[in-house]
């Protein structure tokens, strides 16, 4: 966590030093073709001004040429005049292009050109009548003369205005030169001391880093030696073992005497070399990592994965397993077996990663589990045994008690006028016997025939409380009942259920106090992944010592005089709920009636 922290602002000051590099440049090639574009507008306005002068000192050459030819007659003072007319040819060319930008300048040129044009043209004139000899000629050339000293006098003043103007450009453009190249050396020397600031930063981070990265390396050495201590002195069998190769780089005392096998036997070797599970055991492994893994792939393809992608399925198997560890048969080197809970960690040491596998010996409760489930198994065949004597034993005592029954009417119809009384009474002792022996033998009939012989199906409570109503019909008509219910639920169970809401709506109904009309209120909740089913009375109530008991078979709490039956009514209740996978239980005070509770999972 701490070098990834340090990472960050390291990471963001070489940013910051790399996009002030760039920007430097940047500014660097602009500053420079600033520069450059200044400094051609100053050469641009210096040639100006020079070409301006040059149109001038031409004129004055052609100028003076002309004197010379008029003074003396010879041709030769006339070559300045020529080279005159093409230097300001090519002069006047070349303003007209270097002040295109310039409307001001523009105007001028014009009035200038004009302006040369007419001194060339008194030149020219002068020249014509120099080659005219007579008086009357020189005469006629006085006022040329004074001609041309006006135009060359306003030429002048002309040039001199352009040059003027050029001046200022001039002025403005090196005064925005110096601006430029004091704005970039201002900005050169902030940059350069932030450049420098943040270099210093940098290299103070990247100190302090690598000081508490050899803090760290020498952390580590002390907490890798205390860990392989720990490791080595653990209380559960340990070993440390490489990602794709799985060979034992490292395993603690504790392994070496589960196993059997030396130090030398076990490190650089994998489990599968050292063979400590059997390949039936193997067998039996590989499909429930494959389905807590929810792979697709086959094993071998599992196990010629890279490093990379074996830890990511130790992290998935780890992610699946949770706590609970896997219980595997391992095999010692004397080919001894023991039952270990194995489970997977991951660990990371000079940034590699490696496993770290625990084996938790659970021999001992795994023999105990073994002998639990002997004993379940045992119990349960008891069970069936016991319920199927009680359903051939009830079904058998039919017939005799049939017989009984049937002898004792008999006799009773034909003792009907005998005057002994005691004999009456006797038979009616007989016959109230067998018809508590009937139902006693029916209902443990109907108790021995509760069992999962058939299989579950959507019950609509509605229509099963519709039918229980219908046949108490008697009872609650008899006893003025009111009975509420609200809407009840389709679940998953077995017909059996009928007997649960018969029962405990007719012992309701039975167990009213006296000159009391019962009330009983039928509802249900939906607690999530089950119902909650509650059965309510105004009834005579049970203490709490006793709302256990009531559940027992064969177990009453008030003499067959007061309430008639057999006490096998709430045992069947009982047996029929944990049936689906419920349970039952009363709340109850005595004289304030009962709750009868009784969940059903959903599924």
């Amino acid at each position: 966590m701490a070098s990834s922290k340090i990472k960050i602002p390291i990471y963001s000051l070489t940013g910051v030093i790399l996009a002030l590099l760039i920007v430097t440049m940047l500014f660097s090639l602009f500053t420079i073709q600033r520069l450059k574009n200044n400094l051609a507008m100053q050469v641009h306005t210096t040639t100006v001004m020079l070409t301006l002068n040059d149109n001038l000192i031409s004129l004055l050459n052609a100028e003076t040429g002309e004197r010379g030819f008029i003074a003396t007659g010879d041709t030769n003072y006339l070559e300045p005049f020529n080279l005159a007319l093409q230097n300001i040819t090519r002069n006047t060319i070349e303003l007209r292009t270097r002040t295109k930008d310039n409307p001001i300048q523009q105007k001028n040129l014009d009035t200038l050109e004009q302006l040369i044009n007419k001194k060339l043209s008194i030149i020219t004139t002068l020249i014509a009548l120099k080659k005219q000899t007579d008086q009357q000629t020189k005469e006629t050339m006085l006022p040329f003369f004074r001609e041309g000293k006006r135009t060359m006098d306003r030429i002048r003043a002309i040039i001199r205005s352009m040059q003027a103007e050029e001046l200022v450009l001039r002025e403005e453009r090196t005064t925005k030169t110096n601006g430029s190249i004091a704005d970039a050396q201002v900005i050169y020397i902030v940059e350069g001391i932030f450049s420098f600031l943040v270099t210093l930063l940098l290299t103070f981070l990247i100190i302090r880093e690598l000081d508490r990265r050899k803090k760290t390396e020498q952390e580590l050495a002390i907490s890798s030696e205390r860990f392989f201590k720990i490791f080595d002195e653990n209380p559960i069998a340990m070993s440390l073992s490489e990602i794709g190769t799985d060979k034992i780089l490292f395993a603690n005392a504790l392994f070496y005497k589960f196993f059997g096998y030396s130090r030398e036997e076990v490190i650089g070797r994998s489990s599968e070399q050292l063979k400590l599970i059997s390949p039936e055991e193997e067998a039996r492994l590989y499909p429930i990592l494959i389905d807590h893994l929810q792979e697709t792939r086959s094993v071998s393809e599992l196990q010629a994965l890279p490093p990379e992608e074996s830890e990511k399925l130790i992290i998935r198997l780890k992610q699946a397993m949770g706590d609970k560890g896997l219980d595997v048969l391992y095999t010692r080197k004397n080919g001894e077996t023991f039952y270990a809970i194995v489970s997977y960690d991951l660990i990371e040491m000079d940034n590699k990663k490696y496993t770290i596998t625990s084996y938790q010996d659970v021999s001992e409760q795994k023999n105990a589990e073994n002998k639990i489930i002997s004993y379940s198994m045992e119990l349960e065949r008891q069970n069936k045994e016991i319920e199927q004597f009680a359903y051939v034993a009830s079904h058998d005592l039919q017939e005799p008690l049939r017989t009984i029954s049937n002898f004792s009417s008999l006799l009773t119809e034909k003792l009907e006028t005998f005057p002994d009384n005691e004999i009456h009474k006797y038979l009616g002792y007989i016959n109230r016997g067998t018809k508590r022996m009937s139902g006693l033998i029916f209902d443990l009939l109907e108790y021995s025939r509760i069992r999962k012989n058939i299989s579950k199906e959507p019950i609509d409570c509605n229509k099963l409380l519709s039918e229980v109503l219908s046949d108490l019909t008697a009872g609650i008509k008899e006893s003025r009942a009111e009975i509420h219910f609200q809407k009840l639920p389709v679940v998953n169970g077995y017909p059996y259920l009928k007997s649960v809401f018969q029962n405990l709506i007719s012992n309701a109904i039975k167990f009213k106090k006296k000159e009391t009309q019962p009330v009983i209120t039928v509802s249900v909740m939906d607690k999530g992944n089950e119902f909650l089913f509650s059965i309510k009375d105004n009834g005579i109530g049970i203490e709490k010592i006793y709302q256990e008991r009531i559940f027992l078979i064969f177990q009453r709490l008030h003499n067959r005089s007061e309430y008639e039956g057999t006490g096998i009514g709430l045992s069947q209740c009982k047996k029929i709920i944990e049936l689906h996978g419920g349970k039952i239980w009363v709340e109850s005070e005595l004289g304030k009636g009962s709750i009868f509770n009784f969940t059903l999972p959903k599924i």
